[in-house]
């Protein structure tokens, strides 16, 4: 019996041995952070806050600043179309044509008065130079006279409304007739849109009605053409959206001739509205691992953390202005990011 003790107690006294010794090893791996001399030296950068511009993007459509709407003067049937919609026009291009009977017969008629009260006139003014008849009577023939003129003139000027010209420059946006249709005065026949004066068009909160003045520059970004141009403020209406809380913002387009733009095209306007505190980090140390934006950081010990960032728009070319993830102090490390990873140590050379 007291050999079995002896026994039991000897191996329950190595087994705690072993033990020991294994604790002690996992101790020391653990405790292991790699000679200073052995770390690899990064560059690095100590996170502040800066001051930078604070920009407002708003989007919005491009509108012609010049909209002629041609509409019908007189009754009539359409006879003659020589344009389709999307059609460029010159100033003064023939673009439809009204048949109108009873037009030409009004003039004709017209002219016809005009013919006999002027030779009725003529003669009277002759008598009257004589003194063979009295003021009174040519008075009146003058009155008949001016009177049948007038109706000629008014005549004439609904026989030019059969022929419909382009009164502008532009782009044919719009046509609501087609070739025998029957036109009523006042119908809206074709809209057309100057691609020479084109402006911007978007809609802002109300809290930031103060902070756009007229006249103020803006950048106006088209990414279906992938172009930026100049804008410059031309109002800011004064009367808000009841529902959208929000203001509408026109904005000139600095030569949108030029631009490829067109009216009706999709874009965003980028306001200056004052200043505000960010932190920043320089491009280089902003990597993606695993699909995931971040920055490599160091602690106090050395060691480096991948910290994921929210990132926002480039500031100065060269540098990243970070939404959140980083604090004013953190160590980014911004070199030899494909020789770190996580959990390993480095020497950071601010």
């Amino acid at each position: 019996m007291k050999k079995i003790n002896g026994i039991f107690y000897a191996v329950l006294a190595v087994s705690f041995a072993v033990l020991s010794l294994s604790l002690s090893g996992c101790a020391k791996k653990q405790a292991f952070t790699g000679g200073a001399e052995s770390r690899l030296s990064v560059g690095a950068f100590k996170t502040q806050y800066n001051i930078i511009p604070d920009y407002l993007k708003s989007p919005g459509n491009t509108d012609s600043l010049n909209n002629t709407a041609i509409s019908a003067h007189i009754m009539g049937y359409v006879v003659m179309e020589n344009v389709h919609q999307g059609q460029a026009v010159s100033k003064g291009h023939l673009l439809l044509k009204l048949s109108a009977p009873e037009i030409g017969s009004k003039y004709n008629a017209a002219k016809a008065g005009f013919i006999n009260a002027k030779k009725t006139y003529d003669r009277i003014k002759r008598l009257y130079k004589e003194n063979s008849v009295s003021r009174q009577t040519y008075d009146n023939t003058l009155m008949q006279y001016k009177v049948a003129k007038a109706g000629l003139n008014e005549a004439g000027n609904y026989l030019d409304y059969k022929n419909i010209y382009s009164p502008i420059d532009g782009v044919i946006t719009k046509k609501n007739v087609s070739m025998g249709d029957l036109v009523a005065p006042g119908q809206m026949l074709l809209i057309i849109q100057s691609l020479k004066r084109l402006e911007f068009k978007t809609s802002v909160n109300v809290k930031y009605f103060s902070k756009i003045k007229n006249a103020e520059a803006v950048k106006l970004n088209f990414s279906s053409i992938d172009k930026t141009v100049e804008g410059k403020v031309i109002s800011v209406v004064r009367s808000a959206n009841p529902y959208s809380h929000s203001v509408l913002v026109r904005i000139a387009i600095k030569g949108a001739e030029k631009s490829g733009l067109m009216p009706g095209m999709y874009g965003t306007a980028k306001f200056k509205i004052g200043k505000r505190k960010a932190v920043t980090v320089p491009k280089s140390a902003v990597v993606r691992r695993l699909g995931i934006t971040g920055v490599y950081t160091v602690n106090g010990g050395g060691e480096v953390v991948f910290q994921p960032v929210k990132r926002g728009r480039t500031y100065k070319n060269n540098f990243v202005i970070i939404i959140n993830g980083l604090n004013p102090g953190m160590i980014v490390i911004t070199s030899d990011l494909d020789k770190i990873s996580a959990g390993s140590y480095v020497n950071p050379k601010l």
